[in-house]
């Protein structure tokens, strides 16, 4: 599991415990001492969750100069190594400091590569957000919205401009992970399910947290509902499908390039 959640946390994440802790000594010494073979670890470790070149995914970007977890080259081998209370960034204890200062030297050469250069323009995308793209039914952004649907704050620190494109047009195809905890561990958020209870009634909506008796799903309208999965007479599970409809068709190839802009704009509070 730890291959789905290392770094996973550098701006949050989804909860685990935390499983061990880092002496602060000085083997803490600076990043840039440390022999850069930290690219092997990192693609070997990291890409699952953080994208090729750390461009994000189910877990946030960090291909930026400034990461809000971890501030100095200090903190950021802390976290590599001791991970984060009360998210999916376990402990990596089976790696040395050398090789932990070896990735965050990695991660700190990803930051200062140039950023990424968008076609669209965000006012525009913001009109679109706010207007004809009827977004804030269902998202957060800045304090104004919904809710239910995954919070688009700092959406722009944990997708790259293609991700965003790809969660327009085909919004089932890459899952947020579960910001929930599960005896499980990190699972796709927003699963698609419809479960037949033992009287026939259909209840149709999304995951909202799972273990191995018990399934809370949230219908279209934002009702929750605990099932127990013993009592169930059918539970289906429909990955790659979401609540959310594509803009493919709605959108036109530049206006879809300026809500790109716009959402890739939203880094969250400073």
């Amino acid at each position: 599991m730890r291959t789905l959640s290392l770094l996973a946390a550098l701006l949050g994440g989804s909860a685990l415990p935390l499983t061990a802790q880092v002496p602060r000594d000085s083997a803490f010494g600076p990043i840039a001492a440390v022999p850069d073979d930290g690219q092997r670890l990192f693609e070997s470790q990291c890409t699952r969750c953080h994208g090729v070149g750390g461009t994000g995914g189910v877990a946030p970007a960090l291909n930026r100069p400034t990461l809000r977890r971890a501030p100095t080259d200090e903190a950021l081998v802390q976290v590599i190594l001791g991970g984060v209370p009360g998210t999916a960034m376990v402990a990596f204890w089976n790696l040395s400091a050398d090789e932990a200062k070896s990735v965050a030297l990695y991660i700190r050469a990803l930051g200062r590569r140039p950023p990424e250069v968008l076609p669209g323009d965000p006012a525009l995308g913001r009109a679109l957000y706010e207007g004809a793209g009827g977004c804030g039914t269902c998202h957060v952004l800045d304090g104004r919205g919904a809710g239910w649907a995954p919070d688009l704050s700092d959406v722009g620190i944990r997708l790259s401009g293609a991700q965003l494109r790809q969660s327009l047009v085909e919004p089932g195809a890459a899952q947020p992970i579960s910001p929930l905890p599960s005896v499980h561990g990190p699972y796709p958020a927003y699963l698609a399910v419809e479960a037949t209870t033992s009287a026939g009634r259909v209840l149709r909506g999304t995951r909202v947290t799972e273990d191995d008796f018990t399934l809370v799903l949230r219908a279209a309208d934002g009702t929750l509902h605990s099932l127990d999965k013993t009592r169930l007479r059918r539970l289906r599970k429909t990955p790659g499908q979401s609540p959310m409809p594509s803009y493919a068709a709605t959108f036109s190839a530049d206006e879809l390039d300026h809500l790109v802009a716009y959402l890739a704009s939203r880094k969250g509070a400073p």
